[in-house]
Order: structure tokens, then sequence, then C-alpha cells
């Protein structure tokens, strides 16, 4: 009979999660103790990036799933906020919570997921973290992380104008239909390669799609203080297992939605294509100074 957690004491259960953790020449002090201790100085004057997200079984990720790709799923969502920064990860915190007949091959493959997509951005370190017992049947991941980014190189939601081109990484739309939620790349490298440009090609505003289109980037335009946008439907890349209704509202596609300078954008969408040949960089449409704005229907919501 498969181990289930409550074969386990806590403290079993934390060792053998906690075994294959790699940590970074920067942590004095890492999982086990009540808090992680992290060498901060920097010599660059980087700043601190701070973020945390959850998943949850039965609305982000269906139960049954592969658990390396829930695991994966779970630090990657929060990678893509930090790369649609322009920062780095450094450090995770990471809590567990679920019931006690949970299997404890399903939590160890949550924890490869996640250890697998440590490595393979940035090669950070998972610190600490806290697990909990849920009174009824489910799961959620949450993951606090930290990051950097060089003073005065990141980006932001709200340094749209008026007249920039909108523009969008990879393809979207249909992402729940398939594995593609539980599977995607964060733009992390695509990013960081955007935030290393001089300041007249970079992006003046970007974030990533999670919510989709239609939540994101009247977002995007309302923080930036603009009042309009047009978007031609016809440019907007689509999944061949979606449509367009899907490309718009379906969310979790974590590509990333950016303004562009007009005067920039040949030059950085041809550097782009030497840059980045299997991941596509598509105008879809123009901030306005007009009080119009393409309708979009469709988005997450949680509520």
């Amino acid at each position: 009979m498969e181990e289930c957690v409550t074969d386990l004491r806590e403290d079993a259960l934390i060792a053998r999660l906690t075994a294959g953790s790699h940590l970074s020449g920067d942590v004095r002090v890492g999982p086990g103790d009540d808090c992680a201790v992290i060498d901060f100085s920097t010599s660059d004057g980087s700043l601190l990036l701070l973020k945390t997200d959850c998943v949850i079984e039965s609305v982000h990720f269906a139960p049954g799933s592969d658990p390396e790709k829930v695991g994966w799923k779970a630090m990657c969502r929060v990678i893509s906020d930090i790369a649609a920064m322009g920062g780095t990860p450094k450090h995770a915190l990471v809590t567990i919570a679920f019931d006690s007949k949970r299997k404890v091959s399903e939590v160890e493959g949550w924890y490869r997921g996640m250890r697998k997509a440590t490595r393979e951005f940035g090669d950070f370190s998972i610190v600490g973290g806290e697990t909990a017992s849920l009174p009824t049947q489910g799961a959620i991941i949450s993951i606090s992380m930290t990051g950097s980014v060089p003073a005065n190189r990141y980006f932001t939601r709200s340094g749209a104008k008026a007249g920039d081109l909108i523009a969008v990484t990879g393809r979207l739309g249909g992402s729940f239909k398939s594995e593609r939620h539980l599977t995607f790349r964060p733009r992390f490298f695509e990013a960081s390669w955007l935030g290393s440009l001089p300041e007249d090609l970079r992006p003046t505003a970007m974030m990533d799609l999670s919510d989709g289109l239609s939540k994101d980037l009247p977002r995007l335009a309302d923080l930036s203080g603009v009042p309009g946008f047009e978007i031609d439907f016809s440019k907007i890349p689509i999944h061949s297992d979606s449509d367009l209704k899907g490309a718009i509202g379906d969310g979790e596609d974590y590509e990333l939605l950016m303004t562009l300078p007009q005067a920039a954008a040949v030059t950085l969408g041809k550097d782009w294509k030497k840059q980045f040949p299997d991941c596509e960089l598509t105008v879809i449409g123009e901030m306005s100074d007009k009080q119009n704005r393409t309708p979009l229907e469709g988005g997450w919501e949680h509520f």
C-alpha cells in the first residue's frame, strides 16, 4: 500500500522534501531553522523584488494531474512575474497545505517539479517554507519569491504611452484544453534580454499574460493612464487548438504583453528573431490617446 503523509511525522516529511535542495552561495541558513538567512549585500545596487502566488487543486490544476507538472507550474507562475519585471529569481519559500490522505509520492513529485524550475531559470534556491493540513480534501501550493533587478532597468505596467505599439510573445489561447498551463516555460530569458537593451529600444511597459488579454491589457492601460487602445484581431497569434475567443480570454498563457516605441519596433523585431527564433514577437495593436478601446471579452475572474 502506498505511503500516505499520515504515516510520517511532519519533521520526517520535511526532511524528505528538502533533502535534494540546492542552496546557492548567498544562503547562510536554509530549510529547517525558524528563518532563512540570506546575504543580501550587493555591489551593483540591485533592487529587491518580492512576489507571492499559489495554485489550488480543482482551480489551477485537476486532481490526478502529474505531480511534477503541478510543481513546475506553481514555481513557474512566480518566475513569470519576476521575469516580467526584468528580474532574476533569487530565493523561494514554499507553503503546502493538503488533506491527510495525500500520498507522499505526490507531494514529493511537487517538489521535484519545483526544483527543476529553480535549476532552469536562474539556478536559485528553495530556502524554506511551511506544511499544513486541510480539514477537507484538496491541496494548495503557495510560493513566495525574492528576485533582483538592476536599478533603473526594471519594467512596470505603468510606462505605456499613446502611440506605443502593443506586442505579445508566443501564441495565445487553449491553455487548459491542452496541458500547456502545466508545461509552459516562463519568458525569463526573453525578458532578461529585453532588459539589457538600450533605453530607446526597451519596452515602455510589460507584464505577463496570466488572466487573458481581455483582462491584462486594460490593466496595463489603466495603470499607464492611457485612455484607449486599438487591437487588430487578425494579428493576434493563436495556438492551433484554440480560436480568437480563447486567445483573448482564456488566460494562463504566461506570455509577455508589452508596449514598444514605434521608432524602435522594427529594429527590435529584427534583433528578436536572431535571439529567439523559436519564439514569435507579434505587434497586435496600438495604444491611443482617444477614449475608445477595442472591446475584449472573457478573461479570468477569481470571484
